[in-house]
């Protein structure tokens, strides 16, 4: 009886994190941070939840450049946010922060959604 009660437990916990991104806390899925000139750039897939943007991110080294890249990078006050959102290198939005790190290096990294809502997330430094 134990074992199907610890099945049933784990799976209402599933359906509770995944609807918690869907509707309410945003989530930020999946981070890694890519080397590029200068720092490094964010790359996470993006659950919004109720946020309809995400507003900051930092991280030890500091505050990250909200940039929006179509088809030259500006530096923008946030990102918008209508449905589930991946940023990376090749999307129209990007993120990135500025610093030496070094491959394999784990980084925490917090994001602002909206006016309030904090995600902490750690993030592995990728190599080249």
């Amino acid at each position: 009886m134990k074992a199907g009660l610890g099945a049933v437990l784990a799976a209402g916990l599933l359906i509770t994190s995944l609807l918690s991104g869907a509707l309410g806390a945003p989530v930020a899925e999946t981070a890694s941070l890519r080397p590029t000139f200068g720092g490094v750039l964010l790359e996470a897939h993006l659950l919004p939840g109720s946020s309809s943007s995400l507003t900051g991110v930092w991280s030890d080294a500091g505050h990250a450049k909200l940039l929006r890249c179509a088809p030259r990078c500006q530096v923008v006050s946030e990102i918008p946010l209508s449905g589930p959102l991946t940023i990376s290198q090749s999307s129209a939005y990007r993120v990135v922060l500025g610093g030496t790190f070094k491959p394999g290096k784990r980084v925490k990294v917090l994001l602002r959604f909206g006016q309030a809502e904090l995600v902490a997330v750690e993030a592995t430094v990728m190599a080249r």
